[in-house]
């Protein structure tokens, strides 16, 4: 990919944007031309007042919202944009606490400037636009030289590639108030995950536990799998996603291993979607989690399956059945379930349904289509008492009035 995708999304009108290369792996991002700056007008009077934003409050560019978000997602800041924006925010007390700049065609030098205001930004919304592992290097030096309170940085689809893992190694340790760390579909590889890894470990070991990993979207494989297994074994992590990154039976047996040594309830959500793992392994994973105290298991599919071709996870009858035992066995914490395009019909969802009954913790089970009306009834009343599951805050505070919003799947971006 060049720039967004196809030409150096800082040419023209803005110049040469240092980051925004000729990188394969982010297929979909669409070519941005930055805006002229004298558009930015408004919103940067807006930001040098420091007012809050008592409501919602729309400009030529962008939105302000009363919770703190700063939406300026899709909105073509370009490199000098983002200076701009950055430079405004740096000038005194700010009422933005997420800055969301999707899609705006950043590159290196964008992200490294808004990375640096030191105004009190918790949360760092920055894909889709051209980084690279250089430019999360950078973002890892500003933000160590700033005040500690960035909790989340999103860096989904920016070509990162093998230098990944070094870069998010790098975030870990600039960014001691961390909580979320999102690498969907950077390219970081196995190497890269046992870089990650290793930097995991660390913060745990000096107190400083990341609430939640996505790295779904990356060629993992068996050996990144491995690797991010020590990371929950360890309890170095609370929500792991990683859908989608061709774990396959291999890798999804270590997940099941490492859920069997790590400590009983310290990773709450595990998503696997996607991962072409069959119906054995599949059973197993969902007995290791249940045993081990996790509350939400998707197994489900992401929306993206086919660009990134992600093979569906299987279950047939004698893995629905060893599901169906393993949640009815004892009490557990289990409480969401997804199972939807893993190859279920009416016969292994009866599995479900025999024990549900009588099982001491209710399960909500999201099942897909072949499946009798009447089943996913019966099963929907037994559990019917069973919240949705939460959105967590940093996830929340990412939510965009300018992009299509993230499935849901099963609470939460995976």
């Amino acid at each position: 990919m060049t720039g967004e995708a196809g030409t150096p999304a800082g040419a023209g009108r803005d110049g040469a944007v240092a980051g925004v290369g000729a990188v394969a792996g982010c297929a979909g991002v669409p070519r941005v031309v930055p805006r002229p700056v004298a558009e930015l007008g408004p919103l940067l009077d807006w930001l040098r007042a420091g007012r809050p934003a008592g409501e919602r409050l729309d400009f030529s560019a962008g939105t302000a919202l009363p919770d703190g978000r700063l939406d300026l997602c899709k909105q073509s800041l370009g490199a000098r944009g983002a200076a701009l924006v950055a430079g405004a925010l740096s000038q005194g007390p700010s009422p933005v606490r997420h800055l969301l700049l999707g899609t705006d065609a950043l590159g290196d030098d964008g992200a490294a400037a808004v990375a640096g205001t030191g105004a009190g930004v918790e949360t760092l919304y920055l894909g889709c636009n051209g980084i690279t592992a250089g430019g999360a290097c950078r973002i890892a030096d500003q933000l160590r030289a700033s005040p500690q309170v960035v909790t989340g940085v999103w860096l989904k689809r920016n070509p990162l590639g093998g230098g990944g893992g070094r870069a998010a190694a790098e975030l870990l340790d600039s960014a001691r108030s961390l909580r979320t760390l999102d690498l969907v579909q950077t390219g970081l590889d196995a190497p890269g995950a046992g870089v990650l890894a290793d930097a995991l470990l660390a913060a745990a070991g000096n107190g400083r536990r990341i609430e939640r990993l996505f790295a779904g979207g990356n060629p993992l494989g068996q050996a990144g799998a491995a690797a991010l297994a020590e990371v929950v074994a360890a309890g170095a992590v609370d929500e792991l996603y990683v859908s989608a990154a061709r774990l396959g039976d291999a890798g999804a047996l270590h997940l099941a291993d490492a859920l069997g040594r790590a400590p009983y309830g310290r990773l709450a959500r595990l998503s696997v979607a996607g991962n072409g793992i069959g119906p054995s392994a599949a059973a197993r994973l969902v007995t290791a989690a249940t045993a081990a105290g996790v509350t939400l298991l998707d197994l489900g599919r992401v929306r993206a399956a086919a660009v990134l071709g992600a093979a569906d996870n299987q279950v047939d009858l004698a893995a629905a059945a060893t599901i169906a035992d393993a949640l009815a066995r004892s009490e557990h914490r289990l409480a969401h379930l997804v199972l939807a395009h893993t190859g279920m019909r009416s016969r292994e969802a009866h599995r479900l349904l025999d024990t549900a009954p009588r099982a001491a913790t209710a399960t909500r089970f999201v099942l897909g289509r072949g499946i009798a009306a009447s089943v996913k009834r019966r099963l929907e009343a037994l559990s019917a008492h069973v919240p949705l599951p939460s959105v967590p805050a940093d996830v929340a505070a990412v939510r965009s009035v300018h992009r299509t919003p993230p499935p849901a799947g099963a609470g939460g971006v995976r």
